[in-house]
């Protein structure tokens, strides 16, 4: 068989960068668009953000399975397989779409005490929380079919209908915020609306698009008899990945916790930190996007040594940007953060973290870049070991022991936050370089 083509890595990068980051632009727009309204009202919508991005993480299990699946098939030249795993990937995410916002929507309040909001960001932002988390079934289907495009190697189309998502999104919130229109001024609320419409809007046209570009009616004999051996292969990824990603996001809760307790201050000084490191993240994320699919799909194709190759040249390339990014950032910290606000109080608890927001985001290279690569491999149980493990021993503890014990606040969370990028990273360079991932693939 003849060697499979595999795009280059700036082909697929641009436009993967391009797509997240507009994506990262509407998941914060809602907090940038807000703090014109209130600083109450970015740490309302800043927390349960936060909440919220476990289901992106159940939706994430599916679309990972779903993308590495479609890269091997495709590698391997299997259409039927690609087509089976479509279709089944997209029932899976719709159905947990529904139950998610089912949950969201029965028991916002439980979840929102349990994460220790104050009472008067609740009220600002309860609302909010109904809204986008019980229909977030939207974005369910919005990224299930994103991944399924970026598996096949055709990540530009979906640029331009989060293009037009974030547009629509920024309309929105203008009419609901500023009173566009002779609209009503409502805030959180408003945003939150804004926010649904968008989402419903590039849900229908991203599987419109995906359907187009990859071919794909839903047709009874991909579903007769019921592929449950794809079932089977989405859930063996997906699981123990679920695992490392919830149990992060869990984590991040946790210390999110610890945040509430040092008061509206500190809630939205972290919030705007997270911001810009999300922002940070787009570059290594899009690149580590790319390389998935290059490897993948030369995994598929039993070409292993190229493979191998690819996904160091780019941690290479990753770590550069990383530290050229991040250190611009730092360099120009006072003038990003007043951007977002002018409180001196916000200021001085938020500009204290950057240079370890340095170290942080270097760090979180090596994990970003080799454990994408090492799922797309089919190396799914170690990356989620060592993940699940660093998180709550590392990250969770020490930011516990800095932050609070040792009243660091903020920096000693990041602190913590570094340590486990750190560690982490390391072993998952350790774990590439001895190529036991080789005959983890799944097809």
């Amino acid at each position: 068989m003849s060697k499979i083509k595999v795009k280059s890595l700036v082909s697929l990068t641009i436009p993967i960068f391009l797509e997240l980051l507009l994506i990262t632009i509407v998941g914060n727009i809602d907090t940038l668009m807000l703090n014109h309204y209130s600083d109450k009202a970015v740490g309302a919508v800043g927390g349960i953000s936060q909440v919220l991005n476990i289901q992106n993480v159940i939706f994430g299990f599916i679309n990972l399975a779903t993308s590495i699946l479609c890269a091997q098939f495709i590698g391997a030249r299997n259409k039927k397989k690609v087509q089976e795993v479509i279709t089944v990937s997209l029932i899976v995410n719709l159905l947990l779409g529904l139950l998610m916002g089912a949950l969201y929507f029965g028991f916002w309040e439980l979840i929102l005490q349990k994460i220790n909001l104050p009472l008067e960001l609740v009220d600002i932002g309860k609302t909010y929380f109904k809204l986008v988390g019980g229909l977030c079934v939207f974005q369910a289907v919005t990224l299930t079919c994103s991944a399924i495009m970026k598996s096949h190697g055709n990540p530009k189309p979906m640029l331009y209908v989060n293009m037009g998502v974030n547009i629509l999104n920024i309309f929105g919130n203008g009419m609901f915020i500023f009173g566009w229109f002779g609209m009503p001024v409502l805030g959180a609320t408003g945003v939150g609306i804004s926010t649904v419409v968008s989402r419903f809007v590039g849900c229908i046209v991203g599987f419109l698009v995906m359907s187009k570009y990859c071919h794909f009616k839903f047709r009874k004999k991909f579903l007769k008899p019921f592929p449950f051996h794809i079932v089977k292969n989405i859930l063996s990824i997906g699981i123990p990945t679920a695992g490392e990603n919830f149990a992060w996001n869990v984590g991040q809760l946790m210390i999110m916790a610890m945040v509430n307790k040092m008061g509206p201050t500190m809630i939205t000084s972290r919030t705007y930190l997270m911001l810009i490191a999300n922002f940070v993240m787009t570059f290594s994320i899009s690149l580590g996007h790319a390389t998935a699919i290059q490897v993948g799909q030369l995994v598929g194709a039993r070409e292993d040594d190229e493979a191998y190759r690819r996904c160091i040249n780019s941690l290479k390339i990753s770590i550069l940007l990383a530290i050229v990014v991040t250190g611009t950032v730092v360099i120009f910290k006072r003038q990003i953060m007043e951007v977002f606000t002018k409180d001196e109080a916000i200021l001085a608890a938020s500009l204290v973290v950057f240079p370890f927001m340095f170290v942080l985001e270097v760090g979180r290279v090596f994990n970003i870049v080799i454990i994408n690569s090492l799922h797309a491999a089919g190396d799914i149980k170690y990356p989620m070991a060592v993940g699940v493990g660093f998180v709550f021993l590392v990250a969770v503890l020490f930011s516990y022991i800095l932050g609070i014990k040792f009243e660091m606040g903020l920096v000693g969370i990041w602190i913590a936050n570094a340590a486990d990028e750190w560690f982490r990273g390391i072993a998952m360079w350790f774990r590439w370089k001895s190529k036991k991932w080789k005959n983890k693939r799944f097809i």
